[in-house]
């Protein structure tokens, strides 16, 4: 197993290639502060809600959106995945594509899911709209 050393998921923190860390209780201005650029996703009553940026690891491209509490509130939850490599049409929330991305998951960081603790909970998750499925960490 080829396990990603710059990559953390702890506690709800997440940590990639030393420009991206988020957790729980963090502010837009943090996310600002890093070496990674975000562009604006979602706005909601014409207030940014939630940023994208992409970064590159091993052959993939790496997309990573993290979504605020309005007012300048604190991060509610991030989605994590790769880039057109989970996608598809999946009849059920636990699906083909659900259990490759815990697979890609443990195989390339070493990390088993679900998570759970105090602080939230990571899995991976499908969007049937979309139909995409990512790593999602949503902050109690």
């Amino acid at each position: 197993m080829d396990i990603i050393r710059d990559v953390k998921f702890e506690d709800g923190y997440f940590s990639a290639n030393e420009s991206i860390t988020l957790f729980r209780g963090m502010k837009r201005k943090n996310l600002h502060s890093m070496d990674q650029d975000w562009e604006a996703w979602v706005k909601h009553e014409e207030e940014i809600v939630a940023y994208k940026t992409s970064f590159k690891l091993k052959k993939l491209r790496i997309i990573v959106i993290c979504f605020f509490e309005k007012n300048d509130g604190t991060i509610k939850y991030w989605d994590f995945g790769p880039e057109n490599c989970m996608d598809g049409f999946q009849s059920k929330p636990e699906g083909k594509y659900t259990r490759r991305v815990r697979r890609w998951f443990l195989d390339d960081f070493g990390i088993v899911l679900p998570q759970a603790g105090p602080w939230g909970k990571i899995d991976a998750c499908h969007d049937p709209h979309n139909q995409t499925t990512s790593v999602f960490c949503a902050y109690q």
